[in-house]
């Protein structure tokens, strides 16, 4: 190890609205990031949401030629380099790796007309079993599925569809490959296995890609190869350079919290907020709902997701802070949560906006208000629901892991926030923790390129060294109590009792 300690790593994380590069020693400190927004977004009709490839690559270009300028020293210790990028993103590409179409999101939220035929035995076991709905439902929001029935043109000249990281990666190796831990999406894949489903599974029934389209799969920590020597003189490496597997951002970030065991969780509050923890026992949270592969070979991670997550608090700032200028806002709200009791003064918020797997026909919902209610009490609310939404899924997946989930590392653009923090500790009943830094993403995606070069020799060996607790927040017990009242005599009724008037609204 102390041979190694000079050894850099440089994790590049592609989210939503931008992308990161993150350089990281052997003891998980952070030493430089650099960042580009994305702007290049756009939608040719409502609910579409679609990017040219070159956005993402513009911006990894960016980023990491901006990372030498700014650290040359450092620069040239970099042996290996990771991507994390967020799940769901898709399009196809031909032979040489060349797209054939722009990058669709997963924000994108359009769907076929009908679901895609199912050969008679599925379409009779999916009616058997009551799954019919959920299985159209999969095969309509299909993107491939979408490609492939409205632009037919397209999809027959493509070789393969691949996620936004494996484009990444055939950008920087010319290899068509992906890490099992960062298949997240709707492709025929068997996570339990973490292989591409065979012929008969009910999954490739459902999801109709031709098995000649599917990339090839490597394991986390593994070399996928060097960065090609166009490459590397475009990002400005002189020296050869690793790329080592990972995960998504996801699995990543629950990585970089230290939750590699049952007992310990990861929420993110960034634009989805998320809920998972790692189990080397596979589990379905969801019927047919599977668990996400974890970086680690051997794990698996079990998630509930809040579809829209942290994207409330955008929508609250767009609404009613628009008067506002950027560096107040945050310090802002912090003070609603000052300035208002636990319970919002009887505002009780269920944060099913749309798009939410298991509550398909679900809104949002805000209850209880009264005339002395202002903006601040609707804030609170909003946290307060979404912490309650996150309550219960810890709830679900303790009673199918039946390991008790004893704290929780929290990252993402809510945990900056030390009120945001302790709202959760609080509702959750738990202690909650930020680690050392806010790349939790990017830390995650580091330890598996650090086993990778041989650093350690697992990952629970790269936690132990690159992980630590920065803060941890406690519960308080009188507050929690409230919490627990409305929690049980308010909020877990709200969905059963709302849910036919949800049906009703199909405007």
């Amino acid at each position: 190890m102390e041979e190694k300690i000079d050894q850099l790593v440089m994790a590049i994380d592609c989210g939503t609205g931008g992308i990161r590069a993150i350089l990281f020693d052997a003891r998980g400190n952070e030493l430089a990031t650099t960042k580009k927004v994305f702007t290049g977004y756009y939608s040719q009709r409502e609910n579409f949401k679609e990017a040219a490839p070159e956005m993402f690559w513009d911006g990894l270009v960016f980023v990491v030629s901006q990372m030498k300028k700014e650290q040359p020293v450092e620069f040239m210790k970099i042996e290996a380099l990771t991507i994390a990028c967020q799940r769901d993103v898709i399009t196809v590409v031909d032979k040489k790796g060349k797209p054939l179409r722009d990058f669709i999101s997963w924000l994108d939220r359009r769907e076929l007309e009908k679901p895609l035929p199912f050969s008679w035995p599925y379409a009779l076991l999916f009616k058997l079993i009551g799954y019919t709905e959920a299985a159209n439902s999969f095969s309509q929001t299909c993107h491939a599925h979408w490609i492939k029935v409205k632009e037919p043109d397209i999809w027959v000249k493509a070789d393969k569809l691949v996620f936004l990281s494996t484009y990444l990666i055939s950008r920087l190796t010319g290899r068509i490959v992906e890490s099992r831990s960062s298949v997240a999406g709707h492709v025929p894949f068997d996570t339990k296995k973490k292989e591409w489903c065979k012929k008969a599974d009910v999954k490739a029934a459902i999801l109709n890609i031709e098995a000649d389209m599917r990339f090839d799969l490597i394991d986390s920590c593994q070399t996928i190869g060097l960065l090609s020597e166009k490459v590397s003189k475009e990002l400005g490496f002189e020296n050869p350079c690793q790329v080592i597997a990972s995960g998504t951002d996801k699995g990543c970030e629950t990585l970089g919290v230290g939750a590699l065991t049952p007992e310990i969780a990861s929420v993110s509050l960034g634009t989805q907020a998320t809920l998972e923890v790692t189990t080397n026992r596979y589990v379905e949270i969801y019927p047919f709902y599977p668990s996400f592969p974890a970086v680690s070979k051997e794990g698996y991670n079990p998630e509930v997701t809040i579809y829209h997550g942290f994207w409330m608090v955008d929508w609250y700032i767009d609404n009613f802070l628009c008067d506002q200028k950027d560096a107040q806002v945050f310090s802002l709200l912090d003070q609603f949560l000052k300035d208002t009791n636990p319970g919002a003064g009887g505002i009780i918020h269920q944060p099913y906006w749309g798009r939410e797997a298991f509550h398909p026909e679900a809104r949002g919902a805000l209850i209880g208000m009264t005339e002395g209610h202002d903006r601040r009490h609707i804030y609170r609310a909003i946290i307060e629901g979404l912490a309650f939404a996150l309550l219960a899924g810890i709830e679900r997946i303790e009673k199918k892991t039946k390991v008790p989930i004893t704290e929780i590392g929290i990252s993402g653009g809510g945990s900056a926030s030390d009120e945001i923090m302790q709202v959760m500790a609080n509702i959750f009943n738990r202690q909650v923790y930020r680690v050392q830094t806010r790349e939790t993403t990017g830390l995650g995606a580091s330890m598996a390129a650090f086993v990778g070069l041989g650093v350690y020799q697992t990952l629970t060996d790269a936690s132990v060294a690159m992980v630590r607790k920065k803060e941890i927040f406690y519960p308080d017990a009188n507050i929690n109590a409230l919490y627990g009242k409305i929690y049980r005599e308010v909020y877990q009724k709200m969905y059963g009792r709302l849910k036919p008037l949800f049906k009703s609204l199909k405007i």
